[in-house]
């Protein structure tokens, strides 16, 4: 009982701190729009970037340390993060250029470098639906600047403060999501 009374203090001063940061000028607000049609429900979160940081301050230690989230040895997933970072070098060297480009009968698909950003896009006409996905170049060298098996989310956040506009938008005709980044609440 006496933990949770002071987790919640911890997290109500982490979020106050977060608010007070994101009062300042040209404090970035992560927002997220969730719509689901056929359940009728709708899902709003508001985010200010500082508080995402606060947050990952107090991430448990076997998660991140100093920031860093370690994918090493007990992490699930294919790739490590050296392999990554070798995938990662090739794509930003191939400079802009179209990657993927797929046409089939009920779906496009390409992926290509556009500038300062990685664009993803997915159009299904059939289902009306529409994946847009950008990933901004200086983001993702940022978060694979670490060293070892260690992604560096702080330096990759503190380049997203810089960042306006849309990230992700997807709508599949039954359900919408957006996520952007802007300088209100």
């Amino acid at each position: 009982m006496k933990r949770g009374v002071v987790t919640l203090a911890v997290v109500g001063s982490c979020f106050g701190a977060g608010l007070a940061m994101a009062q300042q000028a040209n404090t970035a607000w992560v927002h997220v729009r969730v719509e689901e049609g056929k359940k009728e429900s709708k899902v709003n979160v508001n985010l200010p970037l500082p508080l995402l940081e606060a947050a990952l301050s107090m991430a448990p230690e076997k998660l991140s340390s100093h920031g860093r989230v370690h994918i090493g040895e007990h992490g699930h997933g294919d790739l490590s993060v050296s392999e990554m970072r070798r995938l990662w070098k090739a794509l930003r060297e191939s400079g802009e250029t179209e990657l993927v480009s797929v046409q089939e009968k009920d779906q496009t698909v390409s992926i290509a470098r556009k500038g300062d950003v990685f664009r993803i896009q997915v159009e299904e006409p059939s289902r009306k639906g529409i994946v847009h996905v950008e990933v901004p170049v200086s983001v993702v060298d940022l978060l694979l600047g670490g060293e070892g098996d260690e992604l560096d989310i702080h330096a990759a956040l503190n380049e997203l403060q810089k960042r306006r506009g849309d990230i992700v938008r997807v709508d599949d005709g039954d359900s919408k999501v957006h996520i952007w980044i802007d300088e209100r609440m």
